[in-house]
């Protein structure tokens, strides 16, 4: 995984086909792909608009941090930053 401050890019998760409402299992792929990063490390995480929803909760509720959103046409790409806010 890269480093934040390495200048180089961030990795790159699309959740996309994990969509479920009742479930939301993209939370867990990102948990998941979260674990092993360093604090401060970045991932880029590509969404719907319903994921988007749920994983701005979630990274609150774990102390992450949504350095920027895009969303386009309902595509949404969020950059999170691990353990970014202090609880």
């Amino acid at each position: 995984m890269s480093s934040s401050g390495s200048g180089t890019a961030p990795a790159i998760l699309n959740v996309t086909a994990y969509f479920n409402p009742v479930d939301c299992r993209s939370l867990g792929v990102i948990r998941t792909t979260l674990a092993p990063m360093e604090s401060g490390e970045l991932l880029e995480v590509v969404a719907n608009r319903f994921q988007s929803r749920e994983i701005h909760s979630w990274t609150r509720k774990f102390h992450h941090e949504i350095v920027s959103v895009r969303d386009v046409e309902g595509q949404v790409t969020l950059l999170i930053k691990k353990d970014g806010l202090k609880p």
